[in-house]
Protein backbone atom coordinates (compact mmCIF):
# COMPACT_ATOMS: atom_id res chain seq x y z
CA UNK A 1 0.00 0.00 0.00
CA UNK A 2 2.70 2.26 0.78
CA UNK A 3 4.70 1.92 -2.41
CA UNK A 4 1.23 1.81 -4.77
CA UNK A 5 0.64 5.49 -2.88
CA UNK A 6 4.56 6.48 -3.17
CA UNK A 7 4.20 5.70 -6.39
CA UNK A 8 0.82 7.46 -6.72
CA UNK A 9 1.84 10.67 -5.50
CA UNK A 10 4.98 10.45 -7.93
CA UNK A 11 2.81 10.35 -10.82
CA UNK A 12 0.96 13.26 -9.07
CA UNK A 13 4.18 15.24 -9.24
CA UNK A 14 5.46 14.07 -12.37
CA UNK A 15 1.80 15.65 -14.00
CA UNK A 16 2.70 19.22 -12.10
CA UNK A 17 6.18 18.98 -13.64
CA UNK A 18 4.95 17.85 -17.17
CA UNK A 19 1.95 20.13 -17.08
CA UNK A 20 -1.47 20.08 -18.99
CA UNK A 21 -1.84 17.82 -21.75
CA UNK A 22 -5.40 19.79 -22.59
CA UNK A 23 -5.03 22.05 -25.56
CA UNK A 24 -8.37 23.58 -23.55
CA UNK A 25 -6.72 24.50 -20.17
CA UNK A 26 -4.68 27.38 -22.53
CA UNK A 27 -7.55 28.69 -24.27
CA UNK A 28 -10.11 28.48 -21.43
CA UNK A 29 -7.34 31.13 -19.43
CA UNK A 30 -7.02 32.93 -22.22
CA UNK A 31 -10.95 33.25 -22.13
CA UNK A 32 -10.91 34.19 -18.50
CA UNK A 33 -7.96 36.50 -18.90
CA UNK A 34 -9.93 38.74 -21.30
CA UNK A 35 -13.31 38.32 -19.09
CA UNK A 36 -10.68 39.70 -16.34
CA UNK A 37 -9.84 42.77 -18.55
CA UNK A 38 -13.35 43.60 -19.18
CA UNK A 39 -13.97 43.25 -15.45
CA UNK A 40 -11.41 45.76 -14.71
CA UNK A 41 -12.18 47.99 -17.04
CA UNK A 42 -15.96 48.31 -16.49
CA UNK A 43 -14.94 48.69 -12.56
CA UNK A 44 -12.35 51.19 -13.48
CA UNK A 45 -15.18 53.40 -15.89
CA UNK A 46 -18.07 52.84 -13.66
CA UNK A 47 -16.35 54.07 -9.90
CA UNK A 48 -13.42 55.69 -10.82
CA UNK A 49 -13.23 57.37 -7.16
CA UNK A 50 -12.28 53.71 -5.92
CA UNK A 51 -9.12 53.48 -7.92
CA UNK A 52 -7.61 51.39 -5.19
CA UNK A 53 -10.44 48.40 -5.60
CA UNK A 54 -9.84 48.52 -9.32
CA UNK A 55 -6.18 47.82 -8.95
CA UNK A 56 -7.10 45.32 -6.01
CA UNK A 57 -8.96 43.59 -9.06
CA UNK A 58 -6.48 44.07 -11.55
CA UNK A 59 -3.51 42.10 -9.36
CA UNK A 60 -6.21 39.46 -8.20
CA UNK A 61 -6.45 38.72 -12.41
CA UNK A 62 -2.87 39.12 -13.10
CA UNK A 63 -2.25 36.13 -10.22
CA UNK A 64 -4.69 34.15 -11.04
CA UNK A 65 -3.69 33.86 -14.94
CA UNK A 66 0.60 33.39 -14.29
CA UNK A 67 -0.55 30.71 -11.59
CA UNK A 68 -3.06 28.93 -14.21
CA UNK A 69 -0.11 28.89 -17.06
CA UNK A 70 2.48 28.35 -14.46
CA UNK A 71 0.15 24.95 -14.04
CA UNK A 72 -0.91 23.65 -17.11
CA UNK A 73 3.12 24.93 -18.60
CA UNK A 74 4.33 22.93 -15.86
CA UNK A 75 7.13 25.14 -15.37
CA UNK A 76 8.29 28.16 -13.12
CA UNK A 77 9.70 29.98 -16.14
CA UNK A 78 5.64 30.64 -16.90
CA UNK A 79 5.58 33.14 -14.26
CA UNK A 80 8.38 35.01 -16.67
CA UNK A 81 6.99 34.61 -20.45
CA UNK A 82 4.11 35.47 -18.91
CA UNK A 83 3.89 37.69 -16.32
CA UNK A 84 5.53 41.00 -17.97
CA UNK A 85 3.01 41.00 -20.27
CA UNK A 86 -0.04 40.03 -18.70
CA UNK A 87 0.68 43.28 -16.70
CA UNK A 88 1.12 45.49 -19.39
CA UNK A 89 -2.40 44.30 -20.40
CA UNK A 90 -3.32 45.09 -16.87
CA UNK A 91 -1.79 48.75 -16.25
CA UNK A 92 -2.74 49.94 -19.83
CA UNK A 93 -6.71 48.75 -18.64
CA UNK A 94 -6.68 50.53 -15.28
CA UNK A 95 -4.99 53.35 -17.10
CA UNK A 96 -7.67 53.59 -19.88
CA UNK A 97 -10.37 53.03 -17.46
CA UNK A 98 -9.38 55.67 -15.18
CA UNK A 99 -9.08 57.90 -18.29
CA UNK A 100 -11.96 57.22 -19.89
CA UNK A 101 -14.50 57.88 -16.67
CA UNK A 102 -12.55 61.39 -16.24
CA UNK A 103 -12.92 62.35 -20.15
CA UNK A 104 -16.46 61.95 -19.85
CA UNK A 105 -17.28 62.93 -16.73
CA UNK A 106 -14.78 66.13 -16.12
CA UNK A 107 -14.88 69.70 -17.26
CA UNK A 108 -12.37 71.34 -18.68
CA UNK A 109 -11.48 74.04 -16.38
CA UNK A 110 -8.40 76.47 -15.98
CA UNK A 111 -7.31 76.77 -12.35
CA UNK A 112 -4.74 78.44 -9.65
CA UNK A 113 -2.82 76.14 -7.27
CA UNK A 114 -3.54 78.04 -4.21
CA UNK A 115 -1.45 75.48 -1.66
CA UNK A 116 0.47 72.55 -1.97
CA UNK A 117 0.84 70.40 1.38
CA UNK A 118 3.35 67.05 1.10
CA UNK A 119 2.52 64.90 3.87
CA UNK A 120 5.17 62.17 4.62
CA UNK A 121 4.72 59.03 6.28
CA UNK A 122 6.59 55.93 7.04
CA UNK A 123 5.73 52.16 6.68
CA UNK A 124 7.14 49.61 7.95
CA UNK A 125 6.88 45.81 6.83
CA UNK A 126 8.94 42.41 6.91
CA UNK A 127 11.29 43.41 3.57
CA UNK A 128 11.81 46.66 5.04
CA UNK A 129 12.19 46.91 8.78
CA UNK A 130 13.70 50.40 8.79
CA UNK A 131 10.69 51.25 6.89
CA UNK A 132 10.23 53.56 3.55
CA UNK A 133 8.67 56.72 2.95
CA UNK A 134 5.37 57.21 1.33
CA UNK A 135 4.75 60.71 -0.33
CA UNK A 136 1.86 62.08 -0.71
CA UNK A 137 1.22 65.75 -2.36
CA UNK A 138 -2.13 67.58 -2.13
CA UNK A 139 -2.44 70.50 -4.62
CA UNK A 140 -5.62 72.82 -3.55
CA UNK A 141 -7.21 74.59 -6.02
CA UNK A 142 -9.05 77.50 -6.81
CA UNK A 143 -10.95 78.66 -10.02
CA UNK A 144 -9.71 82.12 -12.12
CA UNK A 145 -12.47 84.15 -10.36
CA UNK A 146 -11.79 82.68 -7.06
CA UNK A 147 -14.00 80.38 -6.61
CA UNK A 148 -12.43 76.86 -4.77
CA UNK A 149 -12.66 73.81 -6.40
CA UNK A 150 -14.05 71.05 -3.71
CA UNK A 151 -11.48 68.33 -5.05
CA UNK A 152 -8.32 68.69 -4.59
CA UNK A 153 -5.54 67.06 -6.83
CA UNK A 154 -4.08 64.95 -5.23
CA UNK A 155 -0.65 63.12 -6.42
CA UNK A 156 1.24 59.92 -4.66
CA UNK A 157 4.57 59.75 -5.30
CA UNK A 158 8.31 61.97 -3.70
CA UNK A 159 8.46 64.62 -6.50
CA UNK A 160 4.82 65.72 -7.55
CA UNK A 161 3.46 66.66 -10.48
CA UNK A 162 5.92 68.14 -12.89
CA UNK A 163 6.47 72.33 -12.22
CA UNK A 164 3.10 72.48 -10.50
CA UNK A 165 3.31 74.47 -7.16
CA UNK A 166 1.76 77.66 -5.42
CA UNK A 167 0.64 80.81 -7.75
CA UNK A 168 1.02 78.40 -11.07
CA UNK A 169 -2.19 78.24 -13.36
CA UNK A 170 -3.05 74.75 -15.02
CA UNK A 171 -5.53 73.37 -16.84
CA UNK A 172 -7.58 70.15 -15.31
CA UNK A 173 -10.42 68.23 -15.65
CA UNK A 174 -12.52 68.97 -12.82
CA UNK A 175 -15.71 65.77 -12.23
CA UNK A 176 -19.01 68.16 -11.19
CA UNK A 177 -19.85 64.96 -9.34
CA UNK A 178 -17.19 64.60 -7.44
CA UNK A 179 -16.91 60.49 -8.47
CA UNK A 180 -13.72 61.13 -10.75
CA UNK A 181 -10.23 62.85 -9.35
CA UNK A 182 -9.13 66.06 -10.61
CA UNK A 183 -6.55 65.47 -13.03
CA UNK A 184 -4.36 67.71 -14.99
CA UNK A 185 -5.52 67.68 -18.57
CA UNK A 186 -2.02 66.96 -19.93
CA UNK A 187 -2.09 63.57 -17.93
CA UNK A 188 -5.58 61.88 -19.96
CA UNK A 189 -3.96 61.02 -22.91
CA UNK A 190 -6.15 57.90 -24.32
CA UNK A 191 -4.17 57.22 -27.17
CA UNK A 192 -1.10 56.27 -25.01
CA UNK A 193 -3.69 54.41 -22.73
CA UNK A 194 -4.64 52.42 -25.67
CA UNK A 195 -1.58 51.64 -27.48
CA UNK A 196 -0.23 50.30 -23.73
CA UNK A 197 -3.48 48.04 -23.26
CA UNK A 198 -2.90 46.83 -27.41
CA UNK A 199 0.57 45.97 -26.49
CA UNK A 200 -0.44 44.23 -23.54
CA UNK A 201 -3.14 42.27 -25.33
CA UNK A 202 -1.53 41.65 -28.46
CA UNK A 203 1.68 40.17 -26.44
CA UNK A 204 -0.22 38.10 -24.35
CA UNK A 205 -2.05 36.59 -26.78
CA UNK A 206 1.30 35.74 -28.71
CA UNK A 207 2.35 34.01 -25.37
CA UNK A 208 -1.14 32.23 -24.87
CA UNK A 209 -0.85 30.99 -28.62
CA UNK A 210 3.01 29.26 -28.24
CA UNK A 211 1.50 27.64 -24.61
CA UNK A 212 -1.34 26.34 -26.77
CA UNK A 213 0.92 25.02 -29.33
CA UNK A 214 3.27 23.56 -26.80
CA UNK A 215 0.63 21.88 -24.72
CA UNK A 216 -1.23 20.36 -28.22
CA UNK A 217 2.08 18.93 -29.23
CA UNK A 218 2.55 17.40 -25.67
CA UNK A 219 -0.99 15.89 -25.97
CA UNK A 220 -0.22 14.52 -29.32
CA UNK A 221 3.22 13.23 -28.77
CA UNK A 222 3.00 11.96 -24.98
CA UNK A 223 0.72 8.72 -23.98
CA UNK A 224 -2.15 9.63 -21.36
CA UNK A 225 -0.72 9.15 -17.49
CA UNK A 226 -1.92 6.15 -15.92
CA UNK A 227 -2.20 5.71 -12.39
CA UNK A 228 -0.44 2.58 -11.02
CA UNK A 229 -1.68 -0.12 -8.71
Amino acid sequence: MMGGAGMYEGGRDGRWSQGSRNPLSILITGVVFLIGIGVVFAVGCLFPSVLLVTIILGCLVFVGVTLAIRRFMGTAWAYWYTGPFVAIALIGTVMLAEDVALSQAGELTEVVVVDHEVDVKVEHDSDNPRGRKVYTHTYSLERTDGTPVAEPMIYRGKDGFDDFDEGDAVSVLIDPEGNAPTEPADDVDLPADIGVLVTGLVTSGIVFFICGVVVLLRWTRSPSPRRVR
